[in-house]
C-alpha cells in the first residue's frame, strides 16, 4: 500500500522544494538523517538505509494521498519511530539490547531538524566520555545483523571482556544512557550559547 510510486515520489520532492535539483538534495540529506536516527535507535548498520527508504515510501505515500503534513521533518521522524518499532517487533534478534528497554529520545525530530549539532556532540561525547573499552563494547554490541552471526558476535564479545550475555547488554545499555546524557547536556549548552549570542546582538 505504501510502495513508492512515481507519482508519490515527485509529490515528495515538491514538497521538500520547488527547485528540482534542491528537492533532489533535500530528499538525500533527509534520507542520510533517517538513517542516522534509525541507527541510534538501535537499528543494525546494515537495515538502516533499507528502513530509511521505507520510512520515505510512506511519507511519500501519505503526501500523495492527501495527507496534511505541517513539519515534513517531525512527520517523517515519527514514521521512522513506527517502521523501526514494527521492524523490531518482526525482527526481536536485531532490537537494540534484545529484551531491555529502548533508550528514548526526545525528540526524535532533533536529529532531523539539527542533526549536525547532535551529531557533533556525538562524537566529542563518544571520545570524551568513554574510555577505549567503552568505545569498543558499544560499537562491537550495536554494529551488528539480526542473524546467528550477530549472536556469535556478542557472544565473543561478552567472553573477551569477561562478561555473560545478559551482563554485556546492561553494560551496554548503561553506556548508551550515558552518552545519551552527555549529547543532551552539550546540545543544550549549544542552544543556550546561540540564544545568548543572539540576545547580545540584539542589544548591539
Amino acid at each position: 500500500m505504501s510502495s513508492l510510486t512515481a507519482s508519490s515520489f515527485q509529490t515528495l520532492l515538491d514538497r521538500l522544494d520547488t527547485d528540482p535539483s534542491a528537492a533532489a538534495d533535500k530528499y538525500e540529506d533527509l534520507r542520510v538523517k533517517i538513517a542516522h536516527l534509525l541507527r541510534w535507535r538501535g537499528c543494525a548498520e546494515s537495515h538502516a538505509d533499507e528502513l530509511a527508504d521505507r520510512t520515505l515510501d510512506r511519507v511519500a505515500y501519505k503526501l500523495s494521498s492527501g495527507e496534511i503534513v505541517e513539519n515534513i521533518n517531525a512527520f517523517a521522524a515519527a514514521v521512522a519511530r513506527f517502521v523501526w518499532l514494527e521492524h523490531s517487533r518482526k525482527n526481536k534478534a536485531d532490537a537494540v539490547g534484545d529484551d531491555l528497554p529502548e533508550i528514548p529520545i526526545q525528540p526524535d525530530v532533533e536529529f532531523l531538524d539539527g542533526p549536525d549539532e547532535r551529531m557533533k556532540c556525538l562524537g566529542g561525547c563518544f571520545a570524551s566520555s568513554m574510555n577505549d573499552d567503552d568505545r569498543r563494547l558499544v560499537l562491537g554490541y550495536y554494529d551488528t545483523d539480526a542473524d546467528e552471526k550477530a549472536k556469535n558476535a556478542r557472544k565473543r564479545l561478552a567472553d573477551s571482556f569477561g562478561l555473560t550475555i545478559n551482563a554485556l547488554k546492561v553494560r551496554a545499555c548503561r553506556l548508551r544512557m550515558r552518552l545519551e546524557a552527555c549529547i543532551n547536556d552539550c546540545v543544550a549548552g549549544v542552544t543556550h550559547s546561540r540564544t545568548a549570542n543572539t540576545q547580545r546582538q540584539e542589544v548591539m
